[in-house]
């Protein structure tokens, strides 16, 4: 996994290809708020999906990663009191964004909630 990501998903299952959804932890939320750094991330998260992509059949391979700013908590109902991803829960908040973000045609994503 990359360093800079907290916690993922791989979701889309209506989509051509799936996408990744990440959070990244607070450290890189933190660096990425800088342009240079954030470019800097997005060219070491575009690489990491390469080598993610080269493992997988060409179906299973991930479209793009996108990049969400909102923390995945407890409170806002998306991690279990156990720290398990509740998938549904992100899933039912950000389907409608699916087919925007696989039309950008971009590596990385940002999403800004």
């Amino acid at each position: 996994m990359n360093g800079a990501v907290e916690a993922c998903i791989v979701t889309g299952a209506n989509l051509g290809q799936p996408l990744g959804i990440v959070m990244l932890n607070a450290d890189a939320a933190k660096r990425a708020e800088d342009s240079t750094q954030r470019q800097a991330m997005e060219v070491s998260l575009s690489a990491h999906l390469d080598a993610i992509n080269a493992k997988l059949d060409p179906h299973e391979q991930l479209d793009c990663l996108v990049v969400v700013s909102e923390p995945w908590t407890i409170d806002n109902g998306f991690i279990t009191p156990t720290f398990k991803i509740r998938r549904n829960r992100i899933e039912e908040a950000y389907a409608g964004q699916f087919e925007r973000w696989a039309g950008k045609h971009q590596r990385v994503v940002w999403h800004q909630a």
